[in-house]
């Protein structure tokens, strides 16, 4: 079984980071193994968080892998809970490369959203994520998120994309964006999440992947719902999982997309208040279906 390496905060409430990727990444028959970044007791849309910081036991915890002989496939990196992590990370990437060749090292690089960085995120940040990205083989961020990395204008691209009504004036939005991150990382890129509404006025998510510099593929599914906490952590982990397992970048990013969708539809028929993040534990028997 191939040994997937999370490394992410754990929130006890809100289903997001660890606590959703460990579960789902099980589910799709790989060995999920979680390193925190940081405990939280739930994540920061709430309003009171207590958070411990574990970058002091980070050096430690990465040395006593090492020093057992552990390997991994596959390593996922998420939610920084201090940007005097990511050398650390960076050196047990290195580790990792060096003891296996074929690692498959994916970044979602999650430090903001809606064109704002998130509570706690600094410049700092983005500057970690930068260092990171040159590691990647896959990259999964927003469109805030990317608009950061590449110091492009959110609100910019965000009001062209709104005005572009055709999928030949979008790419030409998206080939500047994306030619950009492929300057940043040395692997593919999958720009998550984009709002949009199809020519009958219905809201839809785009999701944008780029393998390679100048290759644009979108990748379409109807808004069932609101946007919630966690699915960009859902989807990361289901990404990973299944590249892992062999699925190539695209059937992975529409298996991802398609449980997204399904997992927020399901969360606004239970009428879960949309700060608690999608309820997907009852779901994951799809993610082995076909469609999924």
């Amino acid at each position: 079984m191939k040994k997937l390496a999370v490394i992410n905060d754990l929130s006890g409430i809100g289903r997001s980071s660890l606590s959703i990727q460990l579960p789902v990444v099980s589910a799709l028959s790989v060995t999920c193994c979680p390193v925190p970044t940081a405990i939280l007791s739930s994540h920061t849309a709430y309003k009171d968080v207590a958070a411990t910081g574990f970058k002091d036991h980070l050096g430690d915890f990465f040395d006593a892998w090492k020093k057992n002989g552990f390997i991994f496939d596959g390593i996922l990196i998420g939610y920084l809970g201090d940007t005097e992590e990511h050398p650390m990370i960076s050196d047990f990437i290195k580790d990792q490369k060096a003891r296996n060749p074929g690692v498959i090292v994916i970044l979602d690089p999650v430090m903001a959203d809606n064109g704002n960085l998130y509570r706690n995120m600094t410049e700092k940040h983005i500057e970690a994520m930068l260092s990171l990205a040159k590691q990647a083989d896959l990259m999964t961020p927003n469109l805030t998120e990317a608009a950061l990395l590449t110091d492009f204008d959110y609100e910019g691209i965000r009001e062209t994309l709104e005005e572009c009504k055709h999928d030949a004036a979008k790419g030409m939005v998206f080939n500047s964006l994306l030619s950009a991150l492929h300057h940043i990382t040395p692997g593919a890129v999958i720009v998550t999440g984009i709002e949009e509404e199809n020519e009958a006025g219905q809201k839809q998510l785009l999701n944008v992947l780029s393998e390679t510099d100048g290759d644009l593929r979108f990748i379409r599914n109807p808004r069932t719902g609101n946007g919630r906490p966690g699915t960009g952590d859902l989807f990361s982990a289901i990404i990973s999982a299944k590249l892992l397992n062999g699925t190539d970048p695209w059937k992975a990013c529409r298996s991802a997309a398609d449980f997204v969708g399904l997992a927020i539809k399901h969360s606004e028929e239970l009428n879960l208040p949309v700060i608690e993040g999608v309820q997907f534990e009852d779901l994951l028997r799809h993610l082995s279906d076909s469609d999924c």
